[in-house]
Protein backbone atom coordinates (compact mmCIF):
# COMPACT_ATOMS: atom_id res chain seq x y z
CA UNK A 1 0.00 0.00 0.00
CA UNK A 2 2.47 2.59 -1.12
CA UNK A 3 1.56 6.41 -1.79
CA UNK A 4 0.68 6.99 -5.15
CA UNK A 5 3.05 9.07 -6.34
CA UNK A 6 6.18 6.50 -4.45
CA UNK A 7 7.75 4.60 -7.63
CA UNK A 8 9.67 1.38 -7.20
CA UNK A 9 12.45 3.78 -7.23
CA UNK A 10 11.13 5.56 -3.80
CA UNK A 11 10.68 2.09 -2.87
CA UNK A 12 14.35 1.73 -3.28
CA UNK A 13 15.35 5.10 -1.36
CA UNK A 14 13.47 3.64 1.80
CA UNK A 15 17.10 1.85 3.34
CA UNK A 16 18.84 5.76 3.33
CA UNK A 17 15.28 6.94 5.10
CA UNK A 18 15.91 4.31 7.81
CA UNK A 19 19.20 4.81 8.27
CA UNK A 20 19.02 8.76 8.88
CA UNK A 21 16.00 8.04 10.93
CA UNK A 22 17.94 5.62 13.36
CA UNK A 23 20.64 8.23 13.41
CA UNK A 24 18.43 10.52 14.39
CA UNK A 25 17.13 8.37 17.28
CA UNK A 26 20.57 7.61 18.33
CA UNK A 27 21.53 11.74 18.68
CA UNK A 28 18.35 11.71 20.66
CA UNK A 29 19.02 9.08 23.25
CA UNK A 30 22.68 10.88 23.34
CA UNK A 31 20.85 13.75 23.89
CA UNK A 32 18.45 12.09 27.13
CA UNK A 33 22.22 11.61 28.92
CA UNK A 34 23.18 14.91 28.84
CA UNK A 35 19.90 15.63 29.77
CA UNK A 36 19.70 13.52 32.61
CA UNK A 37 23.90 14.60 33.47
CA UNK A 38 22.74 18.12 33.65
CA UNK A 39 20.03 17.20 36.15
CA UNK A 40 22.35 15.68 38.03
CA UNK A 41 24.97 18.65 37.93
CA UNK A 42 22.03 20.73 39.05
CA UNK A 43 21.12 18.41 42.18
CA UNK A 44 24.29 18.30 43.21
CA UNK A 45 25.10 22.20 42.57
CA UNK A 46 28.40 21.32 39.89
CA UNK A 47 28.61 24.21 38.27
CA UNK A 48 31.49 23.25 36.10
CA UNK A 49 29.92 20.13 35.70
CA UNK A 50 26.37 21.99 34.87
CA UNK A 51 27.82 24.49 32.27
CA UNK A 52 29.98 21.25 30.31
CA UNK A 53 26.52 19.72 30.15
CA UNK A 54 24.71 22.72 28.95
CA UNK A 55 27.52 22.92 26.11
CA UNK A 56 27.10 19.48 25.40
CA UNK A 57 23.94 19.92 24.50
CA UNK A 58 24.18 22.69 22.46
CA UNK A 59 26.79 20.46 20.00
CA UNK A 60 24.18 17.72 20.62
CA UNK A 61 21.39 20.14 19.17
CA UNK A 62 23.21 21.44 16.77
CA UNK A 63 24.15 17.77 15.66
CA UNK A 64 20.69 16.61 15.79
CA UNK A 65 19.34 19.94 13.30
CA UNK A 66 22.07 18.47 10.83
CA UNK A 67 20.95 14.72 10.89
CA UNK A 68 17.22 15.99 10.92
CA UNK A 69 18.22 18.04 7.60
CA UNK A 70 19.46 14.64 6.53
CA UNK A 71 16.99 12.89 7.13
CA UNK A 72 14.10 14.83 5.94
CA UNK A 73 15.90 14.82 2.61
CA UNK A 74 16.38 11.23 2.71
CA UNK A 75 12.32 10.64 3.24
CA UNK A 76 11.78 13.18 0.26
CA UNK A 77 13.87 10.88 -2.09
CA UNK A 78 11.92 7.90 -1.01
CA UNK A 79 9.04 9.83 -2.25
CA UNK A 80 7.07 10.71 1.27
CA UNK A 81 7.60 14.50 0.86
CA UNK A 82 6.21 15.95 4.10
CA UNK A 83 4.51 13.22 5.54
CA UNK A 84 4.07 12.25 9.27
CA UNK A 85 6.27 8.70 10.37
CA UNK A 86 2.29 7.61 10.90
CA UNK A 87 1.26 8.44 7.36
CA UNK A 88 4.37 7.06 6.37
CA UNK A 89 3.65 4.08 8.64
CA UNK A 90 0.61 3.65 6.98
CA UNK A 91 1.35 3.61 2.93
CA UNK A 92 3.94 0.93 3.54
CA UNK A 93 3.54 -2.35 2.73
CA UNK A 94 3.57 -5.20 5.91
CA UNK A 95 7.67 -6.28 6.12
CA UNK A 96 10.61 -5.55 7.56
CA UNK A 97 10.82 -1.83 6.67
CA UNK A 98 7.79 -0.98 7.77
CA UNK A 99 8.87 -2.88 11.37
CA UNK A 100 11.78 -1.02 11.38
CA UNK A 101 10.23 2.10 10.74
CA UNK A 102 7.43 1.03 13.70
CA UNK A 103 10.51 0.46 16.13
CA UNK A 104 12.10 3.85 15.13
CA UNK A 105 9.45 6.15 15.49
CA UNK A 106 8.32 3.92 19.39
CA UNK A 107 11.71 4.56 20.54
CA UNK A 108 11.96 8.12 18.99
CA UNK A 109 8.29 9.31 20.41
CA UNK A 110 9.41 7.72 24.29
CA UNK A 111 13.04 9.23 24.25
CA UNK A 112 11.75 12.47 23.45
CA UNK A 113 9.52 12.24 26.19
CA UNK A 114 11.89 11.47 28.57
CA UNK A 115 13.89 14.26 27.55
CA UNK A 116 11.08 16.45 28.01
CA UNK A 117 10.09 14.98 31.80
CA UNK A 118 14.14 15.38 32.42
CA UNK A 119 14.23 18.97 31.30
CA UNK A 120 11.03 19.70 33.11
CA UNK A 121 12.83 18.73 36.64
CA UNK A 122 15.73 20.16 35.42
CA UNK A 123 14.03 23.29 35.28
CA UNK A 124 12.22 22.64 38.59
CA UNK A 125 15.72 22.35 40.90
CA UNK A 126 16.80 25.17 38.27
CA UNK A 127 13.91 27.54 39.77
CA UNK A 128 14.12 26.31 43.36
CA UNK A 129 17.88 26.90 43.26
CA UNK A 130 17.55 30.60 41.94
CA UNK A 131 14.64 30.94 44.55
CA UNK A 132 17.03 30.10 47.75
CA UNK A 133 19.90 32.03 46.03
CA UNK A 134 17.70 34.99 45.93
CA UNK A 135 15.97 34.81 49.33
CA UNK A 136 19.74 34.34 51.00
CA UNK A 137 20.51 37.17 48.34
CA UNK A 138 17.82 39.73 49.89
CA UNK A 139 18.14 38.78 53.33
CA UNK A 140 21.57 39.71 53.46
CA UNK A 141 21.09 42.94 51.94
CA UNK A 142 17.90 43.59 54.21
CA UNK A 143 20.94 42.72 57.41
CA UNK A 144 23.61 44.51 55.67
CA UNK A 145 21.04 47.73 55.42
CA UNK A 146 19.93 47.60 58.97
CA UNK A 147 23.57 47.84 60.08
CA UNK A 148 24.20 51.06 58.07
CA UNK A 149 24.06 54.14 59.93
CA UNK A 150 21.97 56.76 58.79
CA UNK A 151 21.55 60.52 60.27
CA UNK A 152 19.10 60.66 63.42
CA UNK A 153 19.40 57.01 63.95
CA UNK A 154 21.25 57.25 67.17
CA UNK A 155 18.27 58.65 69.43
CA UNK A 156 16.30 55.50 67.70
CA UNK A 157 19.30 53.17 68.59
CA UNK A 158 19.89 54.06 72.15
CA UNK A 159 22.89 55.61 71.49
CA UNK A 160 24.40 58.78 73.20
CA UNK A 161 23.47 61.92 71.08
CA UNK A 162 26.06 64.65 70.68
CA UNK A 163 29.20 65.44 69.18
CA UNK A 164 31.99 63.84 70.75
CA UNK A 165 33.71 67.86 71.14
CA UNK A 166 30.80 68.49 73.57
CA UNK A 167 33.01 69.55 77.01
CA UNK A 168 31.61 69.58 80.35
CA UNK A 169 32.16 72.45 82.50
Amino acid sequence: MNEPGASIQGLNELTPFLTATERCLAQCKTMLSFEQEKRQALLSDDLSRLESMIQAQQAAIMRLESLEKQRMEAQERAGYHNLSADAILELLDDGPDKDTLARQVGELRQTLEEIRYQNDRAMEIARANLQIVNSLTAGKEQKERQGVYKPGQAGKAGWQTGSSFDQKM
